[in-house]
């Protein structure tokens, strides 16, 4: 399920009142409050400084005895008409000290369930400040959460998108490719943080996409390992965890072996060969913790196997990462984590970086206009067709959205078909 964190003042007080485990074992009084926050929450009961391994280990402990406590619920006041047991998962779990932690099937139903729990707080303190609080019998929440009506409504709700309740990271998600890739994300159900180094812009796409609670705009410097954490703690406060890692952010650097500085080359690598390794390092370390497996894709380059001329430093930057898929492949199978990598030709319309000046020297190069670099492009292409943004978003989704499950260290050619670059 995706997350939702909550320090609303009205939490922490309830968290930190004489009653709290005592209130929080009788569950909420509103059917309304109910259908959100389930029959009861979870609370944590280790002390506020207890180290986070005894900490996590209790958590796993209550949660064990959240399913035993819920399935036994459903046993004693199921009928022989009642619909199979659903999921037996709090939607609520409190950390005095800390907050509230919320989940659902997407952003917006953990949200809305956090706001839930905090009415349901304000009801037991009126309750208790009058006389006591008196929530409704199990039998009542049976009868409220299996309604018939209730059922009907959940057997027409709409198929979940493939990628709903994944969390996507995408390294400059804010433009081009990137943007293309969190759009296309979005609309499969997925939520996105957009990594990029231009907040203003990762922020506006974010607007655009639905905001908050499907989207998260961070700011992010790939070369910068502190960043890349900071980022991904954003990312698992906002949405409760990671699942999915682009690693797109790139530079373009088009030059001859004679002209090509030293400068030149360590900005190309740092960006992209070790910024997508620092990407990947800190990322695996988050997937590997949550235990959930997950997807790292690569966004390299039909450049990483064909070569041509003035662009020494880009290709062979692109052909470290996809040795990086390869490598990583073979390292983190064993977490279930698949790692694999996606091939463009040049991505001429909507690229920040053929706009930025890349376009005008490969044009250069071929001795074409630069406004025909992507029509020079198709035309040599086996297929005559001009490689797109969406066309790599495509691809991220044909990897990451269940039908591949069983397909890492792979690389997949978007470019139309350029023979030169076939793999062998």
């Amino acid at each position: 399920m995706v997350g939702h964190f909550s320090d609303d003042a009205r939490v922490l007080d309830f968290l930190g009142s004489k009653k709290l485990f005592e209130l929080a074992a009788l569950g909420t009084s509103c059917p309304d409050h109910f259908l959100r926050t389930k029959v009861k929450p979870m609370v944590l009961d280790t002390a506020p400084d207890a180290p986070i391994e005894k900490v996590r280990a209790r958590l796993v402990e209550l949660h064990e005895q959240y399913r035993v406590d819920y399935a036994n619920y459903y046993k004693k006041h199921a009928q022989k008409n009642s619909p199979k047991m659903r999921g037996a998962d709090p939607a609520i779990v409190l950390v005095p000290g800390i907050g509230m932690f919320s989940f659902g099937a997407n952003k917006q139903t953990a949200r809305v369930a956090s706001e839930f729990y905090i009415n349901a707080i304000n009801v037991m303190r009126g309750a208790e400040g009058i006389s006591s609080y008196q929530p409704i019998s199990d039998a009542g929440k049976f009868a409220i959460e299996y309604w018939d009506l209730e059922e009907a409504k959940l057997q027409r709700m709409p198929k979940p998108k493939p990628l709903a309740t994944r969390v996507a990271f995408v390294t400059g998600g804010a433009s081009g490719i990137g943007k293309a890739i969190c759009e296309r994300l979005v609309q499969e159900g997925a939520c996105v943080v957009i990594a990029d180094l231009n907040l203003e812009a990762a922020r506006n796409l974010a607007t655009e996409l639905g905001g908050p609670d499907v989207a998260l705009a961070v700011e992010v410097n790939v070369t910068d390992a502190k960043s890349i954490r900071a980022a991904l703690d954003a990312a698992a406060l906002a949405f409760g965890g990671v699942d999915l890692v682009v690693n797109n952010a790139g530079l373009s650097l088009s030059k001859p072996l004679a002209e090509t500085t030293e400068q030149d080359w360590d900005l190309q690598h740092d960006v992209m060969a070790k910024g997508s390794f620092l990407v990947s390092r800190e990322s695996a370390r988050v997937l590997i913790d949550q235990g959930l497996g997950g997807d790292i894709i690569y966004i390299s380059s039909k450049n990483s196997v064909f070569a041509g001329p003035n662009n020494i430093a880009y290709s062979a930057t692109k052909a470290d990462q996809a040795h990086q898929v390869r490598l990583l492949a073979a390292e983190l199978g064993e977490s279930d984590i698949r790692v694999n990598g996606i091939n463009p030709d040049g991505v001429v319309r909507g690229s920040g970086i053929f706009a930025g000046g890349w376009g005008a020297s490969r044009a250069k190069v071929y001795g074409v206009k630069e406004q025909d670099l992507g029509k020079f492009y198709a035309q040599r292409t086996i297929l005559k067709k001009e490689v797109l943004p969406e066309n790599v978003a495509n691809a991220v989704i044909a990897l990451t959205a269940g039908e591949l499950s069983h397909t890492t260290g792979l690389h997949i050619p978007v470019d139309a078909g350029v023979a030169a670059a076939f793999l062998r």
